[in-house]
């Protein structure tokens, strides 16, 4: 098992990663738009995706945003994906994931780390003691 950045040729392997926390594979359209999501996340600007590869396939994957926001002092970093196939969810495998995820705060100035409990991560309590995270509260909203 092996840590890297995320990669354009790793769009299959992610849109099996979400087919498992859907149930279902995609209709070839949304496909077609994950794939170009894909590829704009990879490329943009405050963006990184690091991966957890294993037997050559993405078996998870950290997603991590940068932000400014009005108030801070310095960039913040957000997890807002930790997801992994079931068969490699185990703390320390999400431990090794957001160790990653510090590392690109880090590399980057960041003054704090958040990560979202989005629906479809896995983020299993002793991974995120471990590392010294602590919980914050946060409202959401349904757009859809």
């Amino acid at each position: 098992m092996r840590l890297r950045a995320g990669e354009p040729r790793d769009a299959a392997d992610v849109r099996a990663l979400l087919e498992g926390l859907i149930g279902h594979r995609l209709a070839d359209d949304l496909v077609g738009e994950l794939n170009t999501q894909l590829l704009r996340f990879l490329g943009g600007e405050g963006t990184t995706m690091v991966v957890l590869e294993d037997e050559g396939r993405v078996r998870g994957l950290v997603s991590v945003w940068v932000r400014r926001g009005l108030y801070d002092d310095g960039p913040v970093a957000l997890v807002d994906r930790l997801v992994l196939e079931p068969a490699y969810q185990t703390p320390e495998n999400a431990r090794r994931l957001l160790e990653q995820a510090l590392g690109v705060a880090r590399t980057v100035g960041a003054l704090d780390l958040e990560v979202l409990d989005s629906e479809g991560s896995y983020l299993p309590e002793e991974a995120l003691a471990t590392l010294g995270l602590t919980e914050a509260r946060m409202w959401r909203s349904s757009m859809l």
